[in-house]
């Protein structure tokens, strides 16, 4: 069953922490076993439903609700609108519901600090807030599919961004913990923002 938007797991509710919420997404998420059981299958299902529900580029089992190293998300990134923009916000890409690949134990096995990339990024956990992000560019990943076959390949530009914003979330991070607190503030305006995110940090630090 989809998870709808309103009910995914966010840090806020537009003016106070949910710290129970909180405290959820901060926690590294469990590796899934194979054969799957029927627990994980119910996972997977209600990944791929809310994927088409919301629209999303990608979203993590912790997201809604359930404690699985898996996200769902794009496969590649031959959609037409990042074809003319390949540094969009993740939260802007709508791919077509075909677009979909499981990854399940995801894992990065080799980056350099000589490929990187800036882009902004949008999170279904923090809602209104975009951050420009520097991540890795050209990396090479694992993961495992449905089927229990694990996958080996390279992957760059958006796919790899939002390969890295998943997994940030199963390792437990939240996107707004790779920028510090003045870095923000220069980037949004408003001052319930700045409020959020100085909750937010004072927070998280006093629970890692």
């Amino acid at each position: 069953m989809a998870v709808k938007e309103q009910n995914l797991y966010k840090v806020w509710d537009g003016e106070n922490l949910n710290t129970n919420n909180i405290d959820f997404l901060l926690k590294r998420t469990k590796p899934v076993t194979f054969p799957l059981d029927s627990n994980t299958k119910q996972i997977i299902k209600d990944l791929k439903d809310t994927y088409i529900a919301v629209p999303c580029a990608g979203i993590a089992a912790n997201q809604i609700g359930y404690n699985a190293r898996i996200f769902v998300g794009m496969e590649h990134d031959h959609e037409e609108s990042l074809e003319e923009d390949d540094k969009q916000n993740i939260d802007d890409v709508k791919p077509r519901s075909d677009n979909m690949e499981m990854y399940i134990n995801p894992k990065i096995l080799k980056n350099s600090l000589a490929s990187t990339q800036l882009g902004y990024e949008g999170c279904l956990s923090i809602p209104e807030i975009q951050l420009e992000v520097k991540r890795f560019d050209s990396i090479k990943v694992s993961y495992q599919n449905t089927n229990g076959q694990t996958i080996i390949k390279k992957i760059s530009k958006f796919i790899s961004r939002l390969f890295q914003h998943e997994l940030d979330h199963l390792d437990g991070k939240l996107m707004i913990q790779r920028q510090n607190e003045d870095e923000v503030k220069a980037i949004l305006p408003d001052e319930n923002y700045h409020d959020l995110i100085s909750k937010l940090n004072t927070y998280t630090s006093n629970k890692i």
